[in-house]
């Protein structure tokens, strides 16, 4: 009983003494400040005001002695006036209210006027043109400076009359203010007596509040752990360690299901790596297979170009180079990046050795509106696909037929498509293709890679699923679709390692 009654007598010093006094002080220090506020802002304009008349008047004195005595010194000195009467011109745009802004407008479009005349006496008197010349310029800056004079004096009288506004307006203010600082007091008083009731129940609700969070929490009901907050220091800081405690807890359970979620996609990720390795093993073994003495191969083939060109076998020298070409760049750029234009190149050696093999059975047409030395592709992506367009399109249709291929930059991609008139592709083995699900050997002519390798090394190297796409219906050809991301820096230059 002793201790709740000295917390009464505290809470009732505080509130009929330190907080009341407290508010008024500060009150009346507020408003004291804001008198003292807008009595130093009208002074400091009518003094900047008196400045600006100042600063003319010995701008248009160094101006004068600059243009009779030829002064450098009177010509920085005037520079420097001009610029202090702008830079307080401007300052007081800020400051002034709505109707001292009119005269402030034609205070600065005077000195503006002013500005120019006398610079133009001081450029025809620099360039030492005659005295008649710039004595209209020079009465014209005079007259003018005048004129700034005089809207100052105008500035500074509205100053004075706002001032004298402004003091019976803070005035009468200050005596309405005094009345509600009086019944403000009263009533504070009286709300502070209902905050005292409030305090005490504060106290009983407070532990109340952490009794009923602790039985949720001991249900796992974790959402409701948050505390009511109180007035009490002692209590606030009881219940925002119980929250903290709280919150711990849940963000540990959270913390280890996020774990397990974690090593979920760990383990997920582990599966991916492992399918890529066995997808690069796959292709290194047929690298390997394709690999036969190459620089015996290079030598020989060289031998019989050199041996064509001696006999002036011109198509045989360029079929030897042609099928030079594509094993030398087979070997070469299976595993690394390669510009689409050297793609493009390889392509055309091939369709070379088929079209001198069928003679006008086969036609090729390329369409490429991007520049293809802009954009890097694995190493024998595009040779592949014109080879089994091809081999399982166009070669058994004995009329022959044609593979065109176009190229176009769209969405910061180059698509690249492959298409041909041959015997098409059943509705079942397309589906396959285009759901990743063929798995066909291939036996090819250069490399062995197949629909589904050149697939793989796309989606494995770009980490993509939609990269690849195929169309074709029997009878009626087939269509290839490629997306490949545009790699325009450094970095792409390395090897792919597929």
């Amino acid at each position: 009983m002793k201790t709740k009654s000295l917390n009464s007598k505290f809470i009732m010093f505080v509130i009929c003494l330190i907080i009341p006094i407290g508010i008024c002080n500060i009150i009346s220090l507020g408003m004291s400040k804001k008198i003292e506020a807008r009595y130093s802002t009208m002074l400091n304009n009518m003094l900047m005001t008196n400045e600006i008349r100042q600063h003319v008047d010995n701008s248009l004195d160094d101006f004068n002695q600059y243009i009779l005595n030829g002064s450098r010194d009177k010509k920085a000195n005037y520079d420097i006036e001009i610029t202090l009467a702008k830079q307080k011109i401007n300052t007081l745009k800020i400051n002034s209210d709505n109707v001292n802004q009119y005269i402030l407008r034609d205070l600065d479009n005077t000195l503006e006027s002013y500005i120019e005349k006398s610079n133009n006496t001081i450029t025809a008197y620099e360039n030492r043109e005659g005295y008649i010349f710039y004595y209209d310029d020079f009465i014209a800056a005079k007259n003018i400076a005048s004129y700034c004079d005089t809207h100052a004096a105008t500035l500074m009288q509205n100053f004075l009359e706002t001032s004298s506004i402004t003091y019976k307006e803070l005035n009468r203010n200050s005596n309405v203010i005094y009345v509600a600082l009086t019944i403000y007091l009263i009533v504070i008083l009286a709300l502070c007596v209902l905050y005292a009731l409030v305090f005490i129940r504060n106290i009983s609700g407070g532990l109340k509040g952490i009794v009923e969070t602790s039985n949720k929490v001991s249900k796992g009901q974790f959402e409701y752990y948050e505390g009511n907050k109180t007035d009490i220091y002692e209590l606030d800081i009881l219940i925002e360690t119980f929250n903290t405690m709280v919150k711990d807890i849940k963000e540990l359970i959270s913390s280890i299901n996020e774990k397990l979620l974690l090593e979920k996609k760990l383990k997920e990720e582990e599966m991916k790596n492992l399918q890529y390795e066995n997808a690069l093993k796959e292709f290194d073994l047929k690298v390997l297979q394709s690999q036969i003495n190459p620089h015996f191969l290079f030598n020989t083939l060289n031998c019989i170009n050199s041996t064509a060109m001696m006999e002036n076998a011109t198509t045989t020298s360029k079929l030897i180079k042609s099928v030079s070409n594509i094993l030398r760049y087979s070997l070469r750029s299976t595993s690394t990046n390669a510009l689409l234009e050297d793609e493009i190149k390889i392509v055309e050696d091939y369709i070379y050795i088929q079209e001198c093999r069928f003679d006008d059975r086969i036609k090729f047409n390329l369409s490429a509106n991007m520049d293809m030395r802009k954009v890097k592709v694995p190493g024998m992506t595009i040779q592949p696909l014109v080879e089994n367009a091809f081999i399982h399109g166009i070669e058994g249709k004995e009329e022959g037929g044609y593979i065109n291929i176009t190229i176009y930059a769209e969405n910061d991609e180059c698509n690249i498509v492959i298409e041909d008139n041959g015997v098409g592709i059943s509705k079942e083995i397309l589906d396959k293709i285009n759901n990743y699900d063929y798995n066909t050997k291939h036996t090819g002519h250069t490399t062995g890679l197949g629909i589904n390798m050149v697939e793989k090394r796309l989606r494995y190297l770009y980490n993509k699923n939609n990269m690849f796409k195929m169309e074709s219906e029997e009878g009626k050809g087939t269509r290839v679709y490629l997306k490949i991301p545009i790699m325009e820096d450094e970095s792409n230059d390395e090897d792919i390692n597929c």
